[in-house]
């Protein structure tokens, strides 16, 4: 299994344990905290379940050159990278927009969202070209044996 797959699925697992507690901190009558409400569906949402998906799909889906290196697998890179980040800020960053009025939370709130939005466009830039058809992938495979 590749690197960057145990990564997507290690952190994933992450997100989930603090989905899992975020969720019963908001099942906890005398804490009334409405924003972790947004948290927890983003921890949960793309956190675990996207980076699930996307760690296992990168390790299945075929095409995948074998050399491990950067070069072959920088689109993966960067949508791990900027999804974690993207997720991460909105973590720091979405607390602070009802409590604060500076303007430095909702600019942190949007390069968050723009992390994220980056992130999963690398993601599928990396896993498009994998999509084949059961007839171009036996084409590939004549024009490689030839």
């Amino acid at each position: 299994m590749p690197l960057i797959t145990r990564l997507f699925l290690k952190a994933g697992l992450v997100y989930l344990s603090c989905s899992l507690i975020t969720g019963i901190i908001l099942e906890l009558e005398f804490i009334s905290i409405p924003i972790f409400h947004v948290l927890f569906w983003h921890m949960l949402m793309l956190g675990w379940i996207t980076q699930i998906i996307m760690g296992v799909s990168l390790w299945m889906f075929p095409g995948r050159s074998r050399i491990e290196s950067f070069s072959n697998q920088k689109w993966s890179w960067i949508a791990f990278v900027l999804l974690n980040l993207g997720i991460l800020l909105r973590i720091i960053a979405e607390p602070f927009i009802q409590l604060s009025t500076h303007m430095i939370w909702k600019i942190l709130l949007t390069i968050s969202a723009v992390f994220q939005l980056i992130g999963i466009g690398a993601y599928l830039i990396e896993i498009w070209p994998r999509v084949k058809g059961k007839k171009q992938r036996s084409k590939k495979r004549k024009k490689e044996s030839i």
